[in-house]
């Protein structure tokens, strides 16, 4: 007998993209994809069925609180609106797996009542041990995290309530949910590409006409969007020291001027040129490289080559260039806190710093740097 699985999320394949291509590869089973219309149809595996669905309308203002509620309720409309479409069609699927975080699988419950639904979910905030009220340095006022916090979880608690299981990659993602869903809740680690993400001691990243390969010093940073959360201030504080230390080290860094987590700066100004000007004088600007964004081969060629992964994050979810980069057995340094230890043992896959100690973080990468460890 065969069955279906639907897979939903803004921007797939996503953190299904191995999952998808284990479904692909049964051939008792047919897979649809459903995705937002502004992503296209980039990136999706061979051999799947892609639908789209609409962006929500601009609706009358909202109390900011509401802001992330109301898009998600649109969200769901709107992937509603696409999957009564397939229903009409005849199609109706016996498994769902749906990202939580823009509310895709609100509503889908009501369109394919006998589905079994598995939905993703990465974070629920709180007061205690979270990215909101870790940096003192971005701190609010307790009622205002509080708030926030309530209104950020309004659409994960309708999911965990409505979800048949829900499924989290890290165990420390897993203690974050409330204790009265985690019955239902599996931790299943987020997976990468082996095949690609690998050691490889010829590979070469070429950068403005430079080659550099494994002979340079070149020390690598990747965040998507380049904020606090993922300590980007922290990063930059520590170049003076950092390149007097390793006077021959190149520092790439990944990731675009924007933000991703992090409110933008009333003045426009992105958070990477702000801290870029406190130590733009301090620094051999020659030796800097702010690359924007990487195509995921040259993302590993870059990893392949690196003499030290800087990677930095408040207690917040683990960026898959962390995976990536272990993978590669590159030597991280990385910041301390509670999500990255799931993935770093000190000084035996790579190097824990405190997050806000970017003194520390420079002599640690430096000697990181010339030691040039390999971590198996």
């Amino acid at each position: 007998m065969r069955r279906s699985v639907l897979f939903v999320q803004p921007k797939l394949p996503g953190q299904f993209r191995q999952q998808i291509s284990r479904e692909l590869s049964r051939p008792d089973t047919d897979i649809l994809l459903l995705s937002n219309v502004s992503f296209g149809l980039a990136d999706v595996p061979k051999g799947a069925v892609h639908e789209l669905y609409g962006n929500p309308a601009n609706g009358a203002p909202v109390d900011p609180l509401c802001a992330e509620f109301n898009t998600a309720i649109s969200t769901g409309q709107e992937v509603e609106k696409a999957a009564l479409k397939l229903k009409q069609r005849g199609y109706y699927p016996d498994t769902i797996v749906a990202y939580y975080g823009y509310g895709e699988s609100l509503f889908l419950r009501g369109v394919f009542p006998n589905a079994r639904i598995v939905t993703f979910f990465e974070y629920f905030y709180g007061l205690k041990d979270g990215a909101m009220n870790f940096d003192p340095e971005f701190r609010q006022p307790e009622a205002e995290i509080l708030r926030r916090s309530k209104a950020r979880n309004a659409v994960a608690l309708m999911a965990l309530h409505d979800c048949d299981e829900g499924i989290v990659p890290t165990k420390w993602q897993f203690s974050r949910l409330p204790e009265e869903y985690r019955h239902k809740i599996r931790i299943v680690p987020d997976e990468i590409d082996r095949d690609l993400n690998k050691p490889d001691p010829n590979a070469v990243f070429k950068l403005d006409g430079i080659e550099f390969t494994k002979r340079d010093r070149v020390i690598s940073y990747c965040a998507r969007a380049l904020e606090p959360t993922r300590g980007i201030h922290i990063l930059m504080r520590s170049l003076p020291r950092l390149m007097a230390l390793a006077p021959d080290a190149h520092v790439v860094i990944v990731g675009k001027a924007a933000t991703a987590y992090d409110p933008p700066l009333p003045n426009g100004q992105a958070y990477r040129d702000k801290y870029l000007g406190e130590v733009r004088d301090k620094i051999d600007l020659k030796r800097l490289h702010m690359v924007g964004w990487l195509d995921r081969k040259n993302l590993t060629e870059l990893f392949q080559v690196s003499s030290c992964h800087v990677y930095l994050t408040t207690p917040f979810v683990v960026s898959w260039s962390l995976r990536e980069a272990l993978a590669c057995q590159t030597p991280v340094v990385a910041s301390n806190t509670a999500p990255v230890q799931e993935f770093i043992e000190h000084g035996k896959n790579g190097y824990l710093v405190d997050f806000f100690d970017y003194n520390r973080l420079a002599d640690t990468v430096s000697k990181t740097v010339s030691q040039q460890r390999k971590f198996a």
